[in-house]
């Protein structure tokens, strides 16, 4: 019997009757390939592969130029109508009919004249500096105190002026024209004149 086992156990494979219990150890030899099971290897995917969606590219805002001013009132050089407030009225015109006011420059920024004594007005978002337009032998009304010339709605009413006589940069009415009557002279500076009236 024992060498019966012996044999066996020369051939690789030991058995023994332990209590009735059959007790094999298995060779140790190569093992069947087909009776073996291999671990799943890395996964394989068939098929393409999901595409996967490109991301929005970042909006771009395109930049914004600031919006162009609205055209000015008037232009350099016109002569404007103004209420005795010094409120825009409209363009008017420099030969003494309409207008008392001439625009000598405009800023869109609304920064001080280039002299900044000068009269101003703001409208349309524009500052008009302005300087005074009188004309000889036409009728204004004067501000009696820091109001506005305007043109008067009728020559010879009380409290008009009518221009006489203009003098650039006097200082008093010593220069003022003697062939016609006047009666009162004005001195204005920005520009400095002195005008030579017959005030009713």
């Amino acid at each position: 019997m024992v060498a019966a086992v012996l044999a066996l156990c020369l051939v690789g494979v030991c058995g023994a009757a332990v209590g009735g219990v059959a007790i094999f150890k298995a060779r140790s030899g190569p093992q069947d390939q087909s009776a073996v099971r291999s671990s799943p290897g890395p996964m394989e995917t068939t098929g393409a592969l999901p595409q996967v969606e490109p991301a929005d590219p970042p909006t771009r805002i395109a930049p914004t130029t600031p919006a162009a001013p609205p055209p000015p009132p008037a232009k350099i050089g016109q002569c404007i109508v103004v209420s005795e407030k010094g409120s825009f009225q409209g363009i008017g015109n420099c030969n003494g009919t309409r207008g008392t006011y001439r625009v000598i420059s405009l800023d869109a920024s609304q920064g001080e004249c280039a002299d900044p004594d000068s009269a101003y007005i703001t409208e349309a978002g524009y500052r008009l500096c302005l300087e005074r337009h009188l004309v000889r032998f036409y009728c204004y009304k004067f501000p009696k105190d820091d109001g506005w010339i305007v043109g008067a709605s009728k020559c010879k009413a009380k409290g008009t002026v009518h221009i006489i006589d203009i003098v650039s940069g006097a200082t008093n009415g010593n220069r003022c024209t003697q062939d016609r009557k006047w009666n009162r002279w004005y001195r204005f500076t920005n520009p400095t004149v002195v005008y030579c009236v017959m005030r009713y």
